[in-house]
């Protein structure tokens, strides 16, 4: 009896050293899944709606597990304070302006908080720190996205129903351009007519380009009038000289103009002396009777002046006078031979 005994409790000592075993094992397992054992810095981070984070959940950074989710609390019904557990060997490494979102782990994992962003030149996190959060769109909000999305497509895919139908029926110009062959012939005689007005007008620009670089030849008259500032100076003055010549040639046209106008005044006047003579005949004839009486007085003055030269009385008078010009005559020779 008393070895049986014995056997039952070296049995029940092995089943519990064995149970005892599984458990430390166990609890090492979780311990370094969940690093419960490793020293940690608690941050917090204030959240409108955590989206089904639980206490536990895997806290990442970078891609990286840093921590786990160690205690979520209402603040207000839509502030709700997620408190992290942060590695102490990780705490360095992520910034103090990181930002905290909820996420995914994979496409349809566990929830988890995601760390991402952080500036180098701020420090690191510390014990009590509050992070800041990401705005996130729920997946109600994607699915509500979503949905009105699919209404409006459906909308659309509706519309180009009915459009194509109106097409192909040769409904509207794009109807009649697809089904009516003279109306597409037309298009393409058009389209023709562009592509040779579109060669034309470069062959009118390279034409343009090649006249407008001769105009910059050197040495040609366009290319000096815009780069010689002596020659355009000059021919500044040169169009102001001519400017004052037809200013002065307007001035004499108009005294001409003036004189002429007078003379013809004077000349049709029926007061004046040249307009009596030209325009009054019974004038014209007293002058002409005025100049052949004159012409008789000249001739018998001529011979009264004769016969007086011959009167004794005067005749010494005229010869001393012949003798005194035949006198200054010979000397004007004799001065002139000088």
């Amino acid at each position: 009896m008393k070895e049986s005994s014995n056997r039952r409790s070296v049995i029940v000592g092995i089943f519990i050293t064995i149970g005892l075993l599984i458990v430390i094992v166990g609890v090492l397992t979780l311990g370094g899944q969940k690093k419960a054992f490793v020293k940690a810095v608690r941050v917090t981070a204030v959240f409108n709606d955590v989206g089904g984070v639980q206490t536990g959940n895997s806290v990442w950074y970078s891609g990286v597990k840093v921590g786990n989710v160690k205690k979520i609390t209402f603040l207000e019904h839509n502030r709700i304070e997620v408190v992290l557990n942060i590695e102490e060997s990780s705490a360095k490494f992520i910034h103090k302006d990181v930002l905290a979102k909820v996420g995914s782990d994979g496409l349809v994992g566990n929830k988890i908080i995601a760390l991402a962003g952080g500036s180098d030149n701020v420090p690191g996190i510390q014990d009590g720190d509050q992070l800041k959060v990401a705005v996130n769109i729920s997946p109600d909000e994607i699915m509500t996205t979503l949905q009105e999305n699919n209404k409006q497509l459906l909308s659309i895919t509706g519309n180009l129903k009915v459009l194509s139908k109106r097409i192909v029926d040769g409904e509207g110009s794009l109807g009649k351009l697809v089904t009516d062959e003279t109306l597409y012939n037309n298009l393409a005689l058009t389209v023709t007519s562009l592509e040779k007005s579109a060669s034309n007008t470069e062959r009118l620009t390279r034409g343009l380009a090649d006249y407008a670089a001769s105009l910059r030849k050197e040495g040609s008259l366009t290319n000096d009038l815009i780069t010689d500032t002596t020659v355009f100076s000059n021919l500044r003055s040169a169009v102001a000289q001519m400017k004052d010549v037809a200013g002065n040639a307007n001035e004499v046209v108009t005294n001409l103009k003036s004189t002429t106008q007078g003379l013809n005044e004077s000349l049709n006047g029926a007061n004046s002396p040249v307009g009596v003579l030209l325009n009054d005949p019974q004038s014209g004839e007293d002058l002409k009777a005025a100049l052949k009486n004159l012409n008789l007085s000249t001739g018998k003055l001529n011979e009264d002046l004769e016969a007086a030269q011959h009167n004794f009385l005067l005749r010494g008078f005229f010869k001393k006078k012949a003798k005194r010009e035949e006198k200054e005559r010979k000397d004007s020779i004799k001065n002139a031979q000088k």
